[in-house]
């Protein structure tokens, strides 16, 4: 058993993997507290055995900074009967994460200062995991005139986007990005231009033909992000473009990148893993926004998170309950819930070979906090202990039994995965035991 009240706690035998420091070999760290004292390659010293540390052995398994979400729909305030800060926290900690950014699409929506405050305490209240609210670009998320994002980012806010709704008006966004530049905020754009995006389902070509749904077409997401990309070379300020989907996106962005404009990209599971093919007979536990794409686009993600060009990967945590997904295809809500699968589909890449696990860690852990600029994704002495154990081979099977989101839409039941959550450590405090 593991006695949280001993001042000091080692986790030896351990794979450590922090990017931050460059380690990726077995060591320990040793924690007081809420923070890391000590962290370091090779063997626990024998003269540490004797002292009063409470020590656990990881038994190799990998031990790395907690994982940084950050795209999440939580759903409290508005509609807790899918989510609540609770349940999130929960389903999230034994998935690894210790810090999450929420999408502002609540009701009320998060655009004013009192808001965030709210979703503050309440995360304080009810969360283990630490939440990190993200705040509307627009007032009601209507794309018309623009939230107080001064006021917003000192109030603790970090991030602005108007979540699943892409900002369509050029001049509203043009002086959002202004504003970002003179507030060093990040605005997050979700990759989609509304019009040709409107009244769509799927992802427009033969299967969309097939089932007679009305698709979306990769074009929406491309002239989104060209569009942006100019506004962003006009004015200086800082993007990020969530859940990329597609191979020109992606050549677009890395010519931005090279560049040297201020701009970074993520995705999600369901974009490296699962095709348009996967909607099947109108199965609408895989209609996602944006859609799901073709085998030739899917590769070309992975490709992307190889080469560095797409930085992080979010969970996209989109709970909805029964009576939203199970609906005629055209009329379901859109989205899966994430937390749980965000690590054994990531780990999916490395047993294909396309990133190792120092890449997963940077890709799940370092960057993401780095963008949020965020004190976590490090095993630094003074970093916050937020800590993940894991062990990165152990099979498993995703069953509905599992998972501990209160929604369960996911398009991954009875997926074969691998990766099993061991310890989740937060602010120095055992949050989750998996063993």
């Amino acid at each position: 058993m593991i006695d949280n009240k001993l001042q000091k706690t080692a986790y030896i035998n351990a794979l450590i993997i922090d990017p931050s420091q460059g380690f990726n070999q077995n060591g320990y760290i040793i924690i007081e507290g809420k923070y890391i004292v000590e962290s370091s390659m090779g063997m626990f010293p024998k003269e540490y055995e004797d002292s009063e540390i409470n020590i656990i052995d990881c038994k190799g398994a990998v031990l790395s900074p907690g994982f940084v979400d950050i795209k999440a729909n939580l759903r409290e305030p508005g509609e807790e009967h899918k989510e609540n800060f609770s349940s999130a926290s929960y389903s999230a900690s034994s998935s690894g994460i210790t810090s999450l950014v929420c999408m502002p699409n609540t009701i009320p929506i998060i655009d004013q200062v009192p808001i965030v405050e709210y979703i503050q305490r309440k995360a304080r209240k009810n969360s283990d995991v630490k939440i990190y609210p993200a705040a509307a670009i627009t007032k009601n998320l209507e794309g018309n005139d623009l939230t107080e994002i001064g006021l917003l980012s000192e109030s603790g806010v970090v991030a602005f986007t108007d979540a699943t709704k892409s900002v369509n008006n050029s001049d509203v966004m043009a002086r959002a990005l202004k504003y970002s530049s003179i507030y060093n905020a990040l605005l997050m754009q979700h990759p989609e231009e509304f019009r040709l995006a409107k009244g769509g389902s799927m992802n427009a070509g033969l299967i969309s033909t097939k089932l007679g749904v009305k698709g979306i077409p990769i074009e929406a997401e491309i002239i989104q992000i060209e569009r942006d990309i100019r506004l962003v070379e006009m004015t200086g300020g800082r993007l990020h473009f969530f859940n990329i989907t597609c191979k020109k996106s992606i050549d677009i962005i890395n010519d931005a990148q090279n560049r040297g404009l201020d701009i970074t990209c993520s995705t999600a599971p369901q974009y490296f893993t699962l095709t348009e093919e996967s909607v099947g007979d109108w199965k609408t536990y895989a209609k996602v926004s944006p859609p799901l794409r073709t085998e030739f686009n899917r590769e070309a993600i992975e490709d992307a998170i190889s080469n560095n060009i797409i930085s992080c990967i979010a969970s996209d945590h989109s709970p909805h309950d029964t009576d939203t997904k199970r609906l005629p295809f055209e009329q379901a809500a859109s989205g899966i819930i994430g937390f749980e699968t965000l690590l054994p589909l990531t780990l999916d890449l490395v047993a294909k070979k396309k990133i190792s696990l120092y890449q997963l860690v940077e890709l799940l852990s370092t960057n993401p906090s780095s963008l949020m600029d965020l004190k976590a994704g490090s095993l630094k002495p003074g970093y916050p202990a937020d800590i993940v154990v894991f062990e990165p081979n152990k099979k498993n099977v995703i069953t509905v039994k599992k998972i501990k989101s209160k929604s369960k839409n996911t398009p991954f039941e009875n997926y074969n995965t691998r990766g099993k959550v061991i310890y989740t450590i937060i602010d120095g405090k055992l949050i989750y035991n998996g063993k």
